[in-house]
């Protein structure tokens, strides 16, 4: 399944990186790698696409991720927030 990151989701991305590192050295690559492990999981978990923006918290940081699957291809990260 292809995963895309809408241009907010990628800013917002950026920022969450900088602001991480600046809490802890190399604490912004910890995030990167825990956002990847999150959406591997929203990806196992898929069951059906819907029109709707489902939101799933990351366990290692206080972030909340937006997403929705455009068909059975594609899903599309619409945000990434920090809680």
């Amino acid at each position: 399944m292809n995963v895309l990151l809408s241009s907010i989701a990628k800013n917002d991305i950026r920022l969450l990186m900088r602001v991480f590192n600046a809490e802890k050295e190399k604490r912004g690559n910890d995030f990167l790698e825990s956002l990847k492990e999150s959406i591997d999981g929203i990806l196992q978990d898929h069951r059906t696409t819907g029109s709707e923006i489902s939101v799933r918290p990351m366990k290692e940081f206080p972030v909340n991720i937006h997403y929705i699957f455009e068909d059975e291809d594609h899903l599309l990260i619409t945000a990434v927030f920090k809680i």
